[in-house]
């Protein structure tokens, strides 16, 4: 009988941390979170179609590191601001942009989001045309209840 009240009372202490979880007021829901992340997402096709990198750099939070596909490591939103401006100096407004997420995880205050994106760009003296591939994005839930990413990786096709 003793290992039966036990187990009982593990079950009603699970049971009730499970409701803790759910009942969380900090936690989003998936829709809450997708809905973030899109908005983010947003920003940095906005910045490319208008060749400005204080959109893009807008999505990072200040302690950010962003991972190019050649392995180039920024570190802090500034240093993410000035790579991205110098880069679509180079390539001028995009001519089309997209981001496609394939899928997120939420882990708490972070979410592990990959996809794909592409963007193109009219030919331009020394530019490149187009910027396509995978990606691998972490954002974390900022003090005031907003996501920003946290770390960025650009993933060779």
């Amino acid at each position: 009988m003793k290992g039966r009240t036990a187990a009982v009372w593990v079950g009603v202490v699970l049971a009730g941390a499970v409701a803790a979880l759910a009942l969380d007021p900090a936690a989003d829901s998936r829709e809450q979170v997708r809905r973030a992340i899109e908005a983010g997402n947003a920003q940095w096709l906005d910045g490319f179609r208008r060749a400005d990198a204080a959109p893009v750099a807008a999505s990072f939070s200040e302690d950010a590191v962003n991972v190019g596909k050649d392995g180039t490591v920024d570190r802090g939103r500034e240093a993410i601001a000035a790579r991205m401006r110098d880069y679509l100096k180079t390539t001028g407004p995009a001519t089309s942009a997209r981001v496609d997420i394939g899928d997120f995880v939420v882990d708490g205050d972070l979410v592990y989001e990959w996809g794909r994106s592409d963007a193109r760009f009219a030919p331009k003296a020394g530019g490149p045309d187009r910027r396509v591939g995978r990606y691998l994005t972490c954002w974390k839930r900022q003090p005031d209840g907003s996501w920003k990413i946290f770390r960025n990786n650009s993933l060779p096709e």
